[in-house]
């Protein structure tokens, strides 16, 4: 049993994945299934508003909404997530855009 400090929750049918905390390999491990279901074909927008730290098994995970066409949009990111995909040249593989005022959801205890 791994304890977490993060999360993600699906919404939009699966389409919108909410991402907070810190997403680690812990979280990846909690939470990669559920996203991995989630998967259709289509590139996944990722609000990371929330999101405090990302290390190489979260980046991973955000990887994972991206299609072989384009890849995830990355809605929000703050400086640390940024910083780890430059770090790693992998800018050229995701979409970043600003996040509106509407504040993320999704359930820190979940």
């Amino acid at each position: 049993m791994s304890i977490s400090s993060g999360g993600a929750a699906l919404e939009d049918g699966g389409r919108t994945w909410i991402v907070w905390g810190e997403v680690d390999v812990a979280v990846a491990q909690d939470v990669g299934d559920t996203l991995k279901a989630s998967l259709d074909g289509r590139p996944k927008t990722i609000d990371l508003r929330r999101v405090t730290f990302l290390d190489s098994s979260g980046l991973r995970l955000l990887l994972l909404g991206g299609t072989a066409e384009e890849g995830p949009l990355l809605v929000g990111a703050p400086a640390a997530v940024r910083d780890v995909i430059t770090l790693t040249g992998l800018e050229h593989t995701v979409r970043f855009a600003e996040a509106d005022s509407t504040p993320a959801s999704g359930d820190d205890d979940a």
